[in-house]
């Protein structure tokens, strides 16, 4: 934002340079990020007169003038179209700075050869004076000024600073001139000026000229009506448009000039109206159920969804609240009367609306952060006086003020125990008491060492004690606050349990040489077709883009996104994990109702997982690549002993506890390796942290046990089944068979051939039995395979092969 110096020093009696107000500014917390000069004194700057033009010589859009300055006589260089033998001419002698940048930097004059010719001066256009945005040609004066006469006693110069500020969004009183000055008062100790009335009777409303209702007390807290008649419409004084046109605001006519000077002078919104044009001579305040068209001061015809705030007559919407005035009830040349609206809009419905239609303006900046809620009176009483004066108008006796739901200040209690303690300083209670008093919180009671303060409605980011004690800090200067001699030790948190997990599965991920990623939760609607059912998916009410409307609900997104990025840059093989959370619709919800949300692991391979080499060709990552991860994984963690493995189909594995599945491994399929441009075999693995927490805390996690001194007792055994009966499941029946002494289980060969019939397979199996008392003979173990080949034969028709 930016803000005038010369206007700041309106307010307060500033005796600091420019530089040294920024400095203070941003210790104060009103960061300024840069210091501008504009205008200029026009020093240097005198009335010429043009005594011969000619045609330069060696360019074809340039002039050789010769020109009387009075006191010499010079030759110029100039290229306008414009100038003239006979004129008079405003001429930037040698060594002057003209507020026209250059480069960034202001213009300073030099004698210079032009295309071989000499040029002593430049003759000035209006911009280059800073008198106005006009290049179009040079300024021509008025043939009866006299020659050599300097430039700045016919028109007066103006120079200013301008501070561009970063105002942080808990600060919408310093939104304008008086916030800012505000907070310079109370740092300095110097006493804050305000150049209008903040005090006013209660005076009767408008009834006799304009209706107001307010139908949405809700997003509407107070509207203001104030009439001024008889208005000329033109050019504001030079006073106000210089004011203007140093902040960066462009003016329009005295009317508008007036409402954006109170606007940026106290920082409260205005409209006004022409009043002639709105039907009826009612205003309602009010939104509709149904989607609106509405065509705009900037000439464009916006859709306004359902619930959006306006401004209406007996006609319909004139203006959409707080954001945007509309084309039809606009202030124009032919406008006498005048009805200025001044009003405190809830800052979440504007906040909402300008970004539903993509707008923000100086009004709407203000409105989304909260503007004083008890200001609104006072603005119009400025604006209307402002009127009056400029544009020779008439103040209608009278004020309609609808106030439907009052803001009263609240009070907070401060300790001076807790403001030294916390701060580190050995203030007083006087001098706390002094420097809230700048910031205008009134002292409302004293006890011992504690202060009562009435919070003005202006500052409503002052909630706590603590937020006291920060304006006590930031006025007194962090800097003269002496640092400790010494510090108390306290003893970190306790790691809590998911922590724990969270660190032990990266340092696992990394062990396993997976590089992190880390990518946005959010997708578009398009990406997010490929992974699932779009009605089961979470998406934003307001997107900030296309590009970002859905919640994702699983982590492959972002493993494909990347790898997709990384195959286009030359990368042949990737090992990526991720931990992020996942969304999707849920009767129940995690944290809010419709909204199921959990942490996820993602684990993914994808193209090459060895270079060229002259001995061995490179080769591709396949699926037990990543399966053996996965197992090692689970095996670290300690829950592998109770997860189950089930194949859902040929490209998904499914890892279960208790028959609930905790996560998978799958092959991507060639829809989405295709969608993602990805070329190369990709696989990936996405578990639930939730779900493996869970486990951790309801199972008994092995423990130690010494070496068994007896030997283990290995028994092969290989059974033929239908081809469409998975390894997995047969796993499952032996170990439950087998029983205790069943250590070790798995497949070390599958065969398929017509040997064995049709549609049928051969897989074999490796059993290793353990006794920790004895050691095992054939007797002990084959009454358990007996068992295990009647359970296998009744349920999966099994035979075992000879």
């Amino acid at each position: 934002m930016k803000v005038s110096y010369k206007w700041l020093k309106e307010f307060v009696d500033l005796e600091l340079s420019p530089e040294e107000t920024a400095e203070k500014l941003t210790m104060i917390g009103l960061e300024v990020d840069g210091l501008d000069t504009y205008g200029s004194s026009l020093e240097g700057v005198i009335v010429g007169e043009v005594l011969d033009v000619e045609e330069h010589p060696n360019a074809d859009k340039l002039h050789l003038c010769q020109v009387d300055l009075g006191k010499e006589k010079v030759q110029i260089v100039c290229g306008a179209d414009n100038v003239a033998k006979g004129q008079k001419v405003p001429v930037a002698t040698v060594g002057t700075q003209l507020p026209f940048k250059s480069n960034g930097e202001p213009l300073v004059i030099r004698k210079a050869k032009l295309r071989g010719e000499q040029s002593e001066g430049m003759i000035c256009a209006e911009d280059e004076l800073g008198i106005s945005d006009d290049h179009s040609g040079i300024m021509v004066l008025d043939q009866n000024i006299e020659t050599g006469t300097p430039f700045r006693n016919i028109v007066e110069p103006y120079e200013d600073h301008l501070f561009d500020i970063e105002i942080t969004p808990n600060r919408p009183d310093a939104t304008c001139h008086l916030g800012v000055a505000r907070d310079l008062a109370a740092v300095l100790n110097l006493e804050l000026n305000k150049p209008f009335d903040t005090e006013f009777e209660e005076s009767k409303p408008l009834d006799d000229h304009i209706g107001i209702e307010i139908k949405n007390p809700d997003k509407c807290h107070r509207y203001v009506g104030k009439m001024v008649t008889g208005v000329e419409v033109g050019e504001s004084p030079d006073w106000l448009t210089n004011k203007l046109k140093a902040i960066g605001v462009r003016p329009v006519n005295n009317i508008v000039d007036a409402t954006n000077y109170v606007l940026y002078e106290m920082g409260q919104p205005l409209h006004a109206f022409d009043y002639n044009k709105i039907g009826g001579k009612k205003i309602v305040v009010k939104d509709y159920e149904k989607p609106i068209e509405f065509e705009t001061l900037d000439h464009v015809t916006r859709k306004c969804s359902p619930g959006t705030l306006f401004i209406c007559d007996a006609n319909g919407p004139v203006a959409i609240a707080g954001v945007i005035g509309g084309l039809e009830s606009e202030v124009g040349d032919e406008t006498t009367d005048v009805l200025i609206e001044s009003a405190y809009f809830d800052p979440g419905s504007i906040r909402k609306t300008a970004k539903e239609q993509n707008i923000q303006t100086d009004a709407s900046y203000r409105f989304e952060r909260g503007i004083d809620p008890n200001m609104q009176r006072v603005a119009a009483e400025r604006a209307a006086a402002l009127i009056a004066d400029i544009g020779n108008g008439t103040i209608v006796d009278g004020c309609t003020d609808v106030h439907p739901v009052e803001t009263e200040p609240k009070e907070l209690n401060l300790r001076l125990s807790y403001v030294n303690r916390l701060l580190g300083t050995d203030l007083s209670l006087k001098d706390v008491e002094k420097i809230l008093k700048g910031l205008e919180l009134k002292v409302v009671s004293r006890k011992k060492d504690t202060l009562t303060l009435r919070i003005p409605t202006f500052r409503p980011d002052l909630e706590r004690e603590v937020d006291l004690i920060e304006e006590v800090g930031r006025l007194y200067d962090y800097n003269k606050i002496p640092s400790p001699t010494h510090v108390k030790f306290s003893p970190p948190e306790p790691i809590s349990d998911h922590e724990k997990l969270m660190v032990r599965l990266r340092e696992l991920a990394r062990s396993f040489r997976m590089r992190e990623i880390s990518s946005n939760s959010l997708m578009s609607k398009k990406d997010a077709e490929q992974f699932g059912d779009l009605e089961e998916m979470i998406h934003t009410l307001n997107p900030i883009s296309k590009d970002m409307t859905t919640l994702r609900p699983s982590l492959q997104y972002g493993f494909l996104k990347a790898v997709s990025y990384n195959f286009n840059r030359k990368t042949e093989g990737v090992r990526f994990f991720e931990i992020g959370n996942v969304f999707w619709r849920s009767e129940e919800g995690s944290y809010y109702e419709g909204i199921a949300e959990e942490v996820h692991l993602l684990i993914g391979i994808a193209g090459k997982k060895s270079v060229e080499h002259w001995k061995t060709e490179p080769g591709d990552y396949d699926l037990f690549d990543l399966k053996s991860i996965v197992t090692t994984m689970l095996e670290q963690l300690g829950i592998e002993p109770f997860v189950e493995e089930h194949a859902d189909g040929e490209n998904r594995l499914s890892y279960r506890v208790d028959d609930r599945e905790i996560g998978h491994l799958s092959v991507v399929g060639p829809q989405k390796l295709d969608y993602f441009e990805i070329d190369s075999p990709a696989f990936y693995s996405e578990f639930s942290i939730d779900r493996i927490e869970e486990v951790l805390a309801s199972k008994s996690l092995p423990e130690y046990e010494s070496v068994s001194k007896y030997p283990s007792f290995e028994f092969d055994l290989a059974v033929v089944v239908d081809d469409d009966v998975g390894a997995g499941e047969l796993r499952r029946e032996i170990r439950n068979q087998a029983g205790d002494m069943l250590q070790n289980l798995q497949v070390f060969d599958v065969f398929e051939g017509a040997s064995l019939g049709k549609n049928r397979k051969s897989i074999a199996f490796r059993l290793s039995f353990l006794d920790k008392n004895k050691t095992l003979t054939i007797n002990d173990v084959e009454p358990i395979i007996n068992k295990v080949l009647k359970a296998l034969e009744k349920r999966f028709s099994a035979e075992l092969r000879s």
